[in-house]
């Protein structure tokens, strides 16, 4: 079971990944609260959103190019959390728990934490390089810190962390833009402002 993550055209982080039959319990399956996901269903989570993709979804879209998984997102309807004691809501708690579950369960990320008492995530993340084709980093996430590798061990997921720490150390910020297509600041640009506001 693929858990992906990617960053959309907005440049939000989202993660994705597909809740079966196979990870529902029958008798959870059989819930009248369960109907619309009885088949399964694909989670969209970003920062600040979560949206649900119920079954039928392309069965390939572990496949799918970052434009498509975004066009996929915008499918998916919104998950709104109550704090009334309805169906809806218990839909919501059982199925949070489940989604939880497969993404535990899949060890597509690592925490570990480093010589200096920093606690970093790590894990596969899917981005759009400098030419606009569909890229895949190491992502080492610490806060609002971010770095990134282009190439790693494929058996990254079993490494210590004195492993990671050395991989942290190959490691980059990340840069997608090439120079000048974006807003960047240079520091003659701070000097002309502040002669201007003089």
């Amino acid at each position: 079971m693929a858990v992906r993550e990617f960053t959309d055209s907005r440049g939000i982080d989202w993660r994705v990944w597909a809740v079966t039959p196979a990870h529902l319990h029958p008798i959870t399956r059989g819930e009248d609260y369960m109907t619309d996901l009885q088949d399964g269903w694909l989670v969209f989570e970003s920062e600040g959103e979560k949206r649900r993709l119920e079954a039928p979804y392309p069965a390939d879209w572990e496949s799918y190019g970052i434009p498509q998984l975004e066009a996929l997102c915008g499918r998916a309807s919104p998950v709104v959390w109550r704090r009334s004691h309805v169906a809806g809501d218990q839909r919501a708690t059982v199925s949070d728990r489940i989604e939880r579950g497969v993404v535990n369960d899949a060890q597509a990320r690592r925490t570990f934490v480093s010589p200096r008492g920093r606690e970093w995530l790590v894990r596969v993340h899917e981005c759009l390089d400098r030419q606009g084709r569909d890229q895949k980093v190491l992502r080492f996430t610490s806060g609002d810190v971010v770095m990134e590798m282009n190439e790693w061990p494929d058996d990254w997921h079993s490494a210590s962390v004195g492993q990671f720490a050395m991989m942290l150390l190959d490691a980059n910020p990340p840069r997608r833009l090439p120079s000048g297509a974006g807003p960047q600041r240079r520091r003659e640009d701070r000097e002309e402002e502040k002669s201007r506001s003089k």
